[in-house]
């Protein structure tokens, strides 16, 4: 019995500590929820008394799996609601959503350390007994990741899963000491300070090349040639663009198609369909993450610097993404537009996702499904400067969506590294 009692002791232990603690093998104990935590629940919200631009910082329940994480920093939401009907935090919560259409969303646990937040109803409040201010955020980065799954198989429901919190008052969790606890959180919180950086930046340069889009496509700011060593054309501008339809400038036809069972990993062929360019790619595609496997005969393959276009799409906006393919040899799959010219096509899938995208939005016919044929892209009016012009535009925006792919990677790792730490902290 005391060898058995040793061994279930020592599954406790996680596979990564800190050093300071390494060996301390009692350290580890399993505790009821009833005996760590209070629980109560939030009070009404409705979603038309809650808006960003209302006095009382509010969290309601759907925000908890699309809006957060493990802890909250910011709170997005505001409520104008007289404050005596709302339920204001104390700064030491843990929040659960005690609904939600997916059994998983409802293990969706973040720790709100702030104080008068308004807490809306449907929203289980978890108050830690232990007053550390590491407890909260360590309790919520182990409900989320450890009791997550548990948690959605306590749900009751069938279109809409519920758990109360007479269902989170049956679970368990192991605790550490304080100290390890405090380790922990802490460097856990400064991973999640990380990833908030660098989103932070992300979106900082997006709206900075949406900006940039804006006015070069406006030519409310123009390049200028590279200044020769001497010359008479030293100092003169581009030449005005000229006003063109995009049928006069360019040839199309369509791609072939390719169904979702003739995808496969091991195909001999890279291939684009219509869905991913409003799901994967930006203006440009040189990296392929599709293949099939097709013979090339019979489809339609890329020439370098094609545009590509939907043909079809469930809204308007993405029927109206258009990239430049800057590889040969690629199969374009069916319900794609492909667009070649003598202009630069890295220029033209830019200058169409953003000065003529609503333009292209508003030819698309249907309801359900909505479709765009060559002949209607044939008649957008568009202002087109000189090619060197056009490849000095092309070049910046695409310098610009290469720092921003940079910061996606870096985040990407980070939260790798994160959920690592996360398999290996916690038992």
């Amino acid at each position: 019995m005391e060898a058995l009692a040793n061994k279930k002791e020592v599954s406790m232990i996680p596979k990564l500590r800190f050093k300071e603690f390494e060996g301390k093998s009692q350290s580890y104990k399993k505790h009821s929820f009833v005996d760590v935590f209070t629980f109560s629940t939030g009070k009404n919200i409705k979603q038309n008394e809650a808006s960003p631009l209302f006095e009382t910082p509010c969290v309601r329940y759907g925000e908890l799996y699309h809006m957060y994480n493990e802890v909250i920093y910011e709170v997005i939401n505001r409520t104008d609601l007289d404050k005596a009907d709302l339920r204001l935090s104390n700064g030491d919560e843990i929040l659960l959503p005690s609904a939600g259409e997916d059994p998983l969303d409802i293990g969706s646990a973040s720790a709100l350390p702030f104080k008068n937040v308004a807490i809306g109803r449907t929203i289980n409040i978890l108050r830690p007994l232990s007053k550390d201010k590491y407890f909260q955020n360590y309790a919520a980065y182990y409900i989320n990741f450890r009791l997550r799954k548990k948690i959605s198989t306590l749900a009751k429901g069938s279109s809409i899963s519920n758990v109360y919190n007479s269902d989170l008052k049956k679970l368990e969790i192991v605790l550490p000491t304080l100290p390890e606890q405090q380790k922990i959180a802490s460097f856990l919180t400064s991973v999640d300070g990380k990833i908030q950086q660098l989103t932070r930046k992300k979106t900082l340069l997006e709206q900075y090349k949406k900006g940039v889009m804006q006015k070069l496509f406006a030519q409310e700011i123009r390049f200028k040639p590279a200044r020769p060593s001497g010359g008479d054309d030293e100092g003169k501008d581009y030449p005005d663009w000229e006003g063109k339809k995009l049928g006069e400038v360019a040839i199309f036809s369509k791609g072939k198609g390719i169904s979702k069972g003739e995808i496969s990993e091991d195909g001999n062929l890279e291939c684009i369909r219509y869905g991913e360019l409003y799901t994967k790619y930006r203006e440009t595609i040189d990296v392929v993450s599709s293949r099939t496997s097709l013979l090339s005969k019979g489809l339609t393959l890329s020439e370098k610097d094609d545009v590509i276009i939907p043909t079809s799409g469930e809204t308007q906006l993405d029927i109206a993404t258009a990239s430049c393919v800057l590889r040969e040899g690629i199969a374009l799959g069916g319900d794609l537009n492909v667009i070649r010219s003598d202009n630069d096509g890295v220029f033209l899938a830019y200058y169409m996702n953003s000065h003529l995208k609503y333009d292209i939005a508003r030819l698309s016919q249907g309801i359900s499904v909505v479709h765009l044929y060559s002949s209607q892209l044939k008649t957008l009016k568009m202002e087109i400067p000189s090619l060197p012009e056009q490849q000095k535009i092309a070049a910046y925006l695409n310098s610009l969506d290469q720092k921003i792919e940079t910061v996606n990677h870096q985040i990407t790792q980070t939260q790798a590294f994160k959920k690592g730490l996360l398999q290996g902290m916690f038992v």
